[in-house]
């Protein structure tokens, strides 16, 4: 898995900035807000050089007309995927979303999530604990460098593999152990 994941890149902000300002310009005439969470957002922390936006939407009724627009940006809706209240988008190519003055974007994932859904309660709140404690900033990032390092280790297995450090964080959060099962589960 060698140059599966990179030291940070000050440019992954920038790039969420850019991607940003697009999203709430066509998406302005709906409540919403637009965040960067996972790993791409914490300086100092390794990451796959990938992009996770989460869209917050407040009111659920709106999805299907957000989903219309952000089809016609070039992205392709997948569903909830087994993660209630979390529905993602991929990029169609590297031209999505389709915006005047960017010709290609780096590689992002896109979801819109219901503002009190547990994904985003994940999304937000494991972001926000790593931006704060650069001790464990430092134990994620040896974390994943080793991982990404093992003998026939593969996307899915690296990914299902930080599980139970990711599950410890949030126990230690205050996530109730029904929430963690849920998280659990949609990690398998």
């Amino acid at each position: 898995m060698d140059g599966f994941i990179k030291p940070h890149d000050p440019e992954w902000k920038n790039e969420f900035k850019r991607l940003r300002e697009i999203l709430l310009a066509e998406l302005n005439c709906f409540e919403i807000d637009v965040q960067h969470v996972g790993s791409t957002t914490v300086p100092n922390l390794w990451a796959k050089p990938i992009l996770d936006v989460d869209i917050i939407l407040f009111n659920n009724e709106l999805l299907n007309d957000i989903s219309s627009i952000l089809e016609k940006l070039g992205y392709e809706p997948k569903g909830e995927q087994g993660i209630p209240g979390r529905f993602a988008f991929r990029q169609t190519s590297n031209l999505v979303p389709h915006a005047l003055g960017k010709n290609t974007w780096q590689e992002h994932h896109l979801y819109v999530c219901f503002s009190d859904s547990l994904a985003l309660k994940n999304h937000l709140q494991f972001r926000d604990v790593l931006l704060q404690d650069e001790k464990l900033v430092g134990e994620y990032s040896q974390l994943k460098i080793r991982l990404a390092n093992e003998t026939g280790m593969n996307r899915e297995k690296y990914w299902k593999s930080k599980t139970a450090f990711v599950l410890s964080i949030l126990q230690n959060l205050g996530f109730d152990p029904r929430e963690l099962d849920e998280i659990k589960k949609a990690n398998e």
